[in-house]
């Protein structure tokens, strides 16, 4: 579908990218664990105490949410989540294989009944390794599935549960929440990092000499061509003559929350890795009982 040639060529930018400048880290590109249970505990009162708020600040406007009146709230602590982006940094590590930075944590995001988050890949620069930390849902809420799009072809929906670290290769993977929410409401925590020797203004520059010099042709259809539009919002996209506006909800592989615990990880084809060499659970505790501490504080296998 023709949307102009500002999103014509953002869908050149997120495809290439995806497709050829970026590499593969993991074997399915996204993993689910438990993150530390004091990490949770601090999330989660956090959000407790923001719901009871008269007043809520309400997120600014993003384009992947396209029910403005539902715009997210924002529960603001940027201390907080300062201190957990490092604190969860040696397990980004373990998941990826690689040494990263810091880049940044976001929210706490509140989405409310009837919201929906277009298909998308997050920031080429930056957001390379990230993770969806859920802290929240209502208590009779209709599960909401994060999709995601892996390196072996599978659309997965991905039911998390209070607790639930979802890793992913954000920039590389599409994902969303197309399905709108029938909720109270749903939040998370959103980590990104990108590895030390992470060349942004290369991988910038090679995504810009990778589009090919054509890209505001548009191809017309031929006689027959029965293949669903593809709608470019911005940095999202949608197939609209689907239903809930992705194809690749038509089959999918679903997974369904608690991980299986901290340092354990799911993934694609049911597969549970281990997370070596990282911090032991008890650690994150900022005011532990002096004998459930580890003299290493490191956990060499689970």
């Amino acid at each position: 579908m023709d949307n102009g040639p500002g999103e014509r060529y953002q869908g050149y930018v997120i495809t290439v990218h995806s497709a050829l400048t970026s590499q593969n880290f993991t074997e399915y590109g996204w993993g689910v664990t438990k993150a530390p249970r004091a990490v949770v505990d601090k999330l989660v009162q956090r959000l407790q105490d923001g719901l009871a708020q008269q007043e809520k600040t309400l997120e600014h406007t993003i384009m992947c949410v396209e029910t403005e009146s539902l715009a997210p709230y924002f529960l603001h602590n940027d201390g907080m989540n300062e201190e957990i982006l490092r604190e969860l940094l040696p397990l980004h590590e373990a998941w990826s294989g690689k040494k990263l930075v810091p880049n940044n944590a976001y929210g706490l995001r509140v989405y409310r009944n009837g919201t929906n988050l277009n298909m998308h890949l997050d920031k080429s620069s930056t957001h390379i390794i990230s993770s969806i930390l859920h802290v929240g849902h209502g208590e009779n809420d209709e599960p909401w599935p994060l999709v995601i799009e892996d390196f072996h072809g599978n659309t997965n929906e991905v039911f998390l549960e209070t607790g639930d670290l979802l890793f992913y290769e954000s920039s590389k993977l599409m994902h969303g929440r197309p399905k709108k929410m029938n909720g109270q409401y749903y939040s998370s925590l959103f980590s990104h990092y990108y590895p030390v020797d992470w060349d942004r203004q290369v991988i910038e520059n090679n995504i810009h000499y990778r589009i090919p010099g054509d890209w505001d042709v548009v191809a017309k259809r031929e006689a027959g061509d029965e293949t669903e539009d593809l709608l470019m919002i911005e940095t999202s996209m949608k197939e609209p003559q689907c239903p809930d506006a992705w194809c690749g909800l038509k089959h999918t592989k679903q997974w369904y929350g608690p991980a299986p615990g901290y340092g354990k990880v799911l993934t694609g084809g049911g597969k549970v890795e281990i997370l070596k060499n990282i911090p032991i659970e008890e650690s994150f505790d900022k005011n532990p009982p002096r004998e459930d501490i580890s003299s290493s504080g490191i956990v060499d296998e689970l």
